[in-house]
């Protein structure tokens, strides 16, 4: 209920970007799970760019951040694609990477990240990851 309340007394500009990003998240995750990873990638084909700058990056993270316990299994590499999107959308240019390491354990894991301008933006990790490979550059 606190997070209904918290939502209705935003301004409207954030509830509709809250609202963007929930349905994006669904959809990236929903992608995530029925399309092979090529298909996957060919699906976030660069969208037009609406408003330009509309919003800014700290922002657009901070609503990937906001949703992403709504939707279920909203993984590293969800957030970082749904990140992609928006800021593509906003006219921000962006790179998801996927790297992989070790855990304490020594087990393997991967992680993915996004990036604006060479800084880590959303996904920032205390771990070294080595980068396998970017997902199709924005802008």
């Amino acid at each position: 209920m606190a997070a209904i309340n918290t939502f209705f007394g935003l301004k409207g500009t954030l509830q509709k970007l809250l609202l963007e990003t929930w349905g994006r998240m669904i959809l990236v995750r929903l992608k995530l799970w029925i399309l092979s990873f090529e298909r996957l990638q060919k699906s976030f084909e660069k969208e037009k760019v609406a408003n330009p700058h509309h919003y800014n990056i700290k922002t657009m993270v901070w609503a990937v951040h906001a949703v992403s316990p709504y939707v279920p299994r909203a993984t590293c590499l969800t957030q970082a694609i749904t990140a992609h999107q928006l800021f593509s959308k906003y006219g921000y240019s962006s790179l998801v990477k996927i790297g992989v390491g070790k855990d304490e354990t020594g087990e393997f894991e991967a992680h993915a990240w996004l990036e604006h301008e060479d800084k880590v933006v959303l996904g920032e990790s205390e771990k070294e990851y080595v980068p396998l490979m970017d997902l199709k550059k924005s802008n």
